[in-house]
Order: structure tokens, then sequence, then C-alpha cells
């Protein structure tokens, strides 16, 4: 995927490559994944991009994958722009539609935590979230897939 490309068509091609493995992520968000054993848990494997990494377009990428002998949850993928790339309400609404819910921080939360708009989608739940201020710009995403479906085989396996 090429580093300048619209953060719209990097979600789209994030949620073409489903479901959510560590080298197709870093890959199409142009950046490296390492393992996060510290918030790795019996249920879940978790991948940062790290702190080291200076070209990348995100300020932070986190990855949970489920451990597929315990779970069927579909991962959750996380992303901070490092800057908002000029996508405001009116791009988003454009591409997305306007059917969405709205979680509003609540006036406890630091001031920049982003206003975020969740779209359900065919593959699970898109969150984009904007500043909470009068630009509303695109600040970051996260995808939350819906759950993997086992083949029959793996479901028997389970039982």
């Amino acid at each position: 995927m090429a580093a300048n490309a619209d953060i719209f068509d990097v979600i789209e091609q994030l949620t073409q490559s489903l479901p959510l493995e560590p080298v197709k992520v870093a890959e199409i968000l142009n950046t490296r994944l390492e393992d996060d054993p510290e918030d790795d848990s019996p249920v879940q494997k978790s991948y940062l991009q790290p702190e080291d990494v200076a070209d990348s377009r995100y300020e932070s990428v986190e990855l949970r994958i489920p451990d597929p002998l315990l779970g069927t949850d579909g991962g959750l993928l996380s992303a901070t722009l490092k800057d908002n790339e000029g996508i405001g309400t009116d791009a988003i609404f454009q591409k997305f539609g306007l059917k969405f819910k709205q979680d509003v921080p609540s006036p406890r939360c630091p001031s920049d935590t982003p206003v975020y708009y969740n779209y359900e989608q065919p593959w699970g739940t898109l969150s984009l979230g904007v500043t909470n201020d009068d630009d509303d710009k695109l600040v970051a995403f996260i995808l939350k897939p819906n759950e993997i479906e086992l083949a029959d085989d793996e479901n028997e396996s389970a039982t």
C-alpha cells in the first residue's frame, strides 16, 4: 500500500483482508508491529507499533487477535493518526453515510479524547474518531470484526 494512500482506501484494504493478521495489517499500514507480551492474555495476543518507528503516519497502532483455540472473537485494530490529514466529518459522512451511533466522551475525559462515529458494516464495526472541537477532523479509527466462523470440523473438536 502506498504510504500516501487516502486513509479511507487503507481502511477498505484492511476490511478486504480480514481476518486480522499482524503481517497483513503491518503491510497495509506501511508500519511494523511487534508482539506486546505485557498485554497478552491467555485468550488474546497483542501487537503494537514500536515507538522507534519514525516514518509511520500513525502515532500508535494496536492489534489484538484472539487465540484460535479459545475464542472466535474477530479481534480489534486501533490506529491513531499523527496528523488529521484534513479529513473532516463531511468527508466521513459522504463516504459512510449518516447512519451511525455516536460516542461522545464524558466531560471528565481529557479534552483531546475523540468523538467516535460507529458504523455497523457487514464485516463488523468501524469506529472513526474525530477531534472533539470545531474542526471535527479524523484522528483515529478502530476496526472490530465480527466473530470468526469456525468450520464444522473445528466446531466439533472444540466441544
